[in-house]
């Protein structure tokens, strides 16, 4: 495992050893060369070159040992005293070797230089490497009032340093720029690994914020809006300020997502302030209906719906291209997770309802019946079921077949659903038995229901392809109330379904117990025993 060095720290330690490797060995080379030519001075008579040799081996010396630190020693941190020091020693090693070279050879001084100021900006940053060049400039001007050959050389040298600030700006933008973008890929691959885990889309969308404004530092505002009709937006997300607000429709007409939708194009608008030179297109507050002042907004297909995902920010200019391509990308694996959010749902929620005719299945109408008693103990109010039966119903299998008995039960199930709350529910018991729960529903309302059932049912008919109408069968209801008459759904269901079987017994077609049955029992609940 590799750690990070204490600076930079955008950098591994593996990274930093791969830029400073070459560059060592530049150093060597350049130690041995300026060694070669001190050589060939003292060979001459030079006698001022045996220093130059000296300091050569002591180049080649400390950069070999550097080398092999570097390699071997990994972990190696660099105190904030140890940076002063190697800085102070590295910088009087430069000017000790501009005194010393002769001046047909200041080039390599110079090089050595340019290389201790680059190297130092990738260690330790901009500020180390503009210490190094003013403690070298400050020594080379101490010195040059007492060697006059150094002032002439000042120019040089500056120049020099000049060129490598340059070098190293450029260098370190170029490097914020690559580790943004680096950044971001991190950003979308931790992003893509955390929404496979989920099958919940509440869960992405919140993992989405959570990732746009951990990579797009500046953003204020993010939502993502799915097209309902030609004229309509329908906001699925609205994050703004660090607010969630509840989902809501807009008017598409005239914004700046409705010209994503309808485009199909990526949109980057880099200042809101001035004109956006879009046909028909008027900037539309959402949220906290501030002013954003920067504004992009991507293309996002989710199944069959088209839709827009786009980010603001109260600044101008707060975002760049990499941000956008971020965007885009943010987008797709969004709507991959949110097709599987969807498809996950419709999966269970098919699972809970009779293939055949869509009500809910015996299991599910079970559990749903456990958890309105539930809630009816707690809240103190009544609560009532219908046991629902098909008339004669094998007879009827037998005469018209087995098909039109299907179709008799799909449409008993359209029917009941057309003849309750939304709050209420219908499930299949069995064969052409069906049970409905009715929360928050005394007796007589039960019994208005169910009546108002029946005489649905009275008006239906059948017509199959290229055969006369049929009749379709009536129905026998038993009608039960919690808490009044059962303590628990098994006693409820009990004598909902001998109910039942008593409306049979009448003659089929009938509702048990019949409506005078509840103004009779309010009657003596009220005038007591």
């Amino acid at each position: 495992m590799l750690r990070r060095l204490s600076s930079p720290k955008d950098l591994t330690e593996q990274e930093i050893q791969s830029i400073i490797r070459p560059s060592l060995l530049g150093v060597l080379v350049l130690s041995l060369l300026l060694g070669g030519f001190a050589l060939v001075g003292i060979s001459k008579g030079e006698q001022q070159n045996r220093v130059l040799f000296i300091a050569c081996l002591g180049l080649t010396y400390g950069s070999f040992i550097l080398f092999v630190l570097i390699r071997y020693r990994p972990s190696f941190e660099y105190t904030t005293a140890t940076r002063i020091s190697m800085i102070l020693i590295h910088a009087g090693l430069s000017v000790f070797a501009v005194i010393v070279v002769p001046a047909s050879l200041l080039i390599f001084p110079a090089a050595s230089i340019l290389l201790a100021i680059l190297l130092t900006s990738i260690l330790w940053g901009r500020q180390a490497a503009y210490s190094y060049v003013i403690l070298v400039l400050l020594g080379l001007i101490l010195l040059s009032r007492y060697q006059e050959n150094l002032y002439n050389i000042l120019p040089g040298i500056l120049s020099v340093a000049v060129l490598t600030v340059s070098i190293v700006e450029f260098i370190r933008g170029l490097l914020k720029v690559n580790l943004q973008h680096i950044e971001g890929l991190k950003t979308v691959n931790d992003f893509a690994r955390r929404i496979n885990s989920t099958i919940e889309q509440e869960e992405v969308l919140k993992i989405l914020v959570e990732a746009i404004s951990r990579a797009i530092k500046k953003v204020d505002t993010c939502f993502l809006a799915i097209q309902v009709n030609q004229e309509k937006l329908y906001l699925h997300l609205t994050y703004d300020g660090g607010e969630y607000f509840p989902p809501q429709e807009k008017d598409m007409e005239g914004t700046l997502s409705g010209w994503v939708i309808r485009n199909q194009r990526s949109l980057f608008i880099a200042d809101l302030q001035k004109d956006v030179n879009l046909d028909g297109v008027q900037v539309v507050l959402t949220g906290n209906n501030r002013n954003s002042a920067s504004w992009m907004g991507v293309p996002i297909q989710l199944g069959q719906s088209r839709g827009v995902l786009a980010v603001a920010s109260y600044m101008p200019n707060a975002f760049d291209s990499t941000d956008l391509e971020l965007l885009e990308n943010l987008a797709q694996h969004t709507a991959l997770a949110i097709d599987n959010a969807n498809h996950h749902s419709q999966v269970e929620a098919q699972a809970l309802l009779d293939s055949l005719t869509g009500a809910y299945n015996h299991g599910h109408i079970v559990q749903m019946l456990e958890q309105e008693l539930k809630k009816a103990r707690l809240t103190g109010k009544q609560m009532s079921i219908i046991m629902l039966d098909v008339d004669y119903f094998k007879q009827y299998n037998d005469t018209f077949g087995h098909k039109i008995g299907d179709e008799v039960l799909v449409n008993l199930a359209q029917a009941i659903k057309q003849n309750i709350k939304s709050t209420d529910a219908v499930g299949r018991w069995g064969g052409e038995e069906f049970t409905i729960v009715l929360p928050n529903t005394n007796g007589a309302q039960a019994t208005k229901v169910a009546l108002r059932l029946q005489e649905t049912v009275r008006r239906l008919s059948l017509h199959p392809k290229n055969e006369k109408t049929l009749p379709f069968p009536t129905i026998s209801q038993g009608v039960a109330v919690f808490p009044t008459e059962a303590a628990d759904s098994d006693t409820l269901i009990q004598l909902a379904d001998r109910r039942l079987y008593i409306a049979k017994q009448r003659g089929r077609n009938q509702v048990e117990p019949a409506i005078e049955h509840w103004e009779t029992a309010q009657n003596t609940t009220k005038n007591g025993p």
